[in-house]
């Protein structure tokens, strides 16, 4: 585990009751932006369904 980005974190909270869609790109940027934690395996499968839905940046 890593140190929390508390800005980040304080300037993207996760919304409430979010689907799948903006539950996979917060986990998605929060995976890029921030080392508190390690994403759980249903996160990261999330994010790997999210990430391959969307062209490449």
């Amino acid at each position: 585990m890593g140190a929390i980005n508390r800005e980040w974190h304080a300037a993207h909270r996760m919304p409430t009751k979010p689907t799948p869609e903006p539950r996979g790109e917060w986990h998605a940027e929060h995976q890029d932006e921030c080392a508190c934690r390690v994403p759980s395996e249903k996160e990261t499968a999330l994010i790997a369904a999210w990430r391959q839905a969307r062209p490449s940046r």
